[in-house]
């Protein structure tokens, strides 16, 4: 959803978005005072560009964006939609945009980045490969964010979009992120559950208005919320002690089948396939991420879930934060893409005036 090789791509790429304030001042094609707002279909991101850059990079592109989640079914983080010259127009207002080009191009992409690359410099960094990416936030439409790839070949357009994969992935994943999160509290917020939250146990995070507390169990350190059509559900697990011995997969495992037997009606973690876990870390803090899929034959149910088992230095204390959903039928991406904006508001006491 979010180390997400990253810090060498960063300071690789801090010139191009440097550059920012010089490519708004070159880049205006069009663009005026009264904009309409964004458009999108969630999840999709267009591509517009040459329908020869398109068959290079299209494979690349999809590796970047189209991550696979198996929730059982397959389902991406994004979906790449080419866009051909005849629906430009039309997609001028879309949301979310990548607009690909070369030096050497010469179809209507290829004229924008003439006006993104007029200035010598930019030329030049672009020719010897230390800019490749811009970002262009409101271009043609209200909340739209627009980077362009741009390369003086083809094989060299390919090879950025290949060696630059998280950051790229990032762009579009944080800006999502954060519209969500706007979004979803727009609508109803549990603010006095959320400062309960913090004044007994030192942690909290935000609460749409549909969740409901299903347990409290503070002799156990477990807490668990829960919202239905479709039923999804996050808890938060803590240990105090800070034992960091715990961020291992297979203690994460046991313990969330354990919690699953107890509370959950006998859920437990399907080993069998589907199962990862890879040590990150978790809003500045060292951890376990581990995803899969839930099962619990006895209701004949399952679906997919996210965990960060983290160990919180300051408040010494090992956290586990799971998320899960249940909707037969649907897709599951949309419901456990909010549920993991909502396990990233989580912050202590300590967090507190940062």
């Amino acid at each position: 959803m979010h180390d997400w090789k990253k810090e060498e791509n960063r300071s690789r790429t801090m010139k191009s978005i440097r550059l920012f304030m010089v490519v708004s001042t070159v880049f205006v094609i069009g663009s005026c005072s009264l904009k309409p707002r964004s458009w999108w279909t969630e999840g999709v991101i267009g591509v517009i560009m040459d329908q020869e850059e398109w068959e290079v990079t299209q494979i690349p592109l999809e590796r970047v964006y189209e991550r696979v989640v198996r929730t059982p079914q397959i389902e991406t983080m994004f979906t790449i939609r080419y866009v051909p010259d005849s629906d430009f127009e039309r997609y001028t207002s879309y949301q979310y945009l990548i607009l690909a080009a070369t030096l050497e191009s010469h179809g209507r992409v290829g004229q924008i980045v003439e006006r993104v690359v007029s200035d010598p410099e930019i030329r030049q960094g672009v020719e010897e490969g230390e800019y490749y990416v811009f970002t262009q936030r409101d271009q043609w439409a209200k909340d739209q964010l627009m980077i362009i790839l741009v390369a003086k070949d083809l094989i060299t357009l390919r090879e950025k979009i290949e060696t630059n994969e998280e950051f790229l992935y990032a762009i579009f994943d944080a800006d999502w992120n954060e519209q969500l999160e706007e979004d979803m509290f727009a609508r109803g917020e549990q603010k006095d559950v959320e400062e309960e939250l913090m004044a007994i146990y030192g942690w909290s995070m935000r609460i749409q208005r549909d969740y409901f507390l299903v347990q409290e169990l503070p002799e156990e350190g477990f807490i668990w919320f829960r919202r239905m059509y479709p039923e999804r559900w996050i808890f938060v697990r803590w240990i105090d002690g800070g034992d960091t011995t715990l961020l291992d997969p297979y203690w994460i495992v046991k313990e969330r089948n354990r919690i699953g037997a107890e509370y959950y009606g006998g859920d437990r973690v399907r080993s069998d396939q589907f199962l990862f876990s890879r040590r990150s870390t978790f809003l500045g803090r060292k951890a376990q991420i581990t995803s899969g899929l839930w099962e619990n034959d006895g209701k004949v149910a399952g679906g997919p879930f996210i965990n960060y088992t983290f160990h919180d230095s300051l408040s010494r204390r090992v956290y586990m934060i799971d998320v899960a959903v249940f909707a037969p039928a649907r897709d599951k991406m949309p419901y456990l893409r909010r549920l993991d904006v909502l396990a990233h508001t989580f912050h202590t006491v300590f967090d507190m005036g940062r």
